[in-house]
């Protein structure tokens, strides 16, 4: 099958090489790029950290420039959405990784019931967000309606990627995909807008998409929702498995 992979770089390589490999014929259409925007030295003084809430792999970018050790992060804990997000976390060097059940839902209510860090003596210890722009409130909303102590840094940017209608209509959408892979939110609504501003909708009457999760297919097109299958758990083994199943 003809997929298209509209995963940022550098995961989107990886997952053409997966799909190369069970068969399949790779498009890469990247929606976003990643541009750091923070570094280890914006963040609050370890003293005064109770843990650290990461929801993408991209967050420990910032961290490529010093080791964790040396900066005392190592044993702080960190709080993250997902399995990809826990190895790179640990690639990082954080030893105390905790998985938040693999969506940005899931790790909120995970903190809600146990995210408060004691204050303790003199300064209040808080939770520091590792986020990106831009982002669904879902995190904060939770922090914030628990009364947990936290503070943002927005560590990563995500810019949107422009393609030609020549490039869409001749090479990227031509042949018309079979499957559309789509990995967050952000992705499924570029991607309707884009379409729409080339007006290259009808070339995917026959395409089916495959979503990370339900919150995703929520930003897809109505007219797609008919032809929207969601991976039974928000990882990349099982979005590849519901590729399998429609072979």
């Amino acid at each position: 099958m003809r997929v298209l992979v509209t995963r940022p770089e550098p995961g989107g390589k990886r997952t053409a090489e997966r799909l190369a490999e069970l068969g399949h014929d790779p498009v890469l259409m990247p929606l976003f790029e990643t541009a750091i925007t923070a570094a280890v030295d914006d963040l609050p003084p370890v003293a005064e950290i109770g843990g650290l809430i990461a929801t993408s792999a991209r967050a420990f970018a910032m961290f490529d420039r010093q080791d964790v050790s040396e900066s005392g992060l190592r044993d702080v804990p960190i709080h993250v959405v997902g399995p990809a997000t826990a190895l790179a976390a640990t690639e990082a060097g954080f030893r105390d990784v905790r998985d938040g059940g693999g969506t940005a839902l899931a790790l909120s209510k995970t903190l809600s019931c146990g995210g408060r860090s004691g204050s303790g003596e003199g300064m209040p210890m808080a939770l520091v967000y590792l986020a990106g722009v831009p982002r669904t409130p879902v995190i904060e909303a939770a922090l914030v309606s628990e009364n947990i102590t936290h503070s943002v840094v927005e560590c990563y940017k995500m810019n949107e990627i422009s393609y030609s209608t020549d490039i869409l209509k001749t090479d990227i959408l031509s042949p018309a995909p079979d499957v559309i892979l789509l990995y967050s939110a952000n992705a499924a609504r570029r991607f309707s807008t884009l379409t729409d501003a080339k007006e290259l909708g009808k070339t995917l009457d026959s395409t089916r998409f495959l979503c990370l999760s339900p919150a995703i297919s929520t930003e897809l097109h109505r007219d797609w929702q008919d032809r929207v299958i969601v991976a039974t758990r928000p990882d990349e083994d099982s979005l590849l498995a519901s590729l399998a199943a429609l072979e």
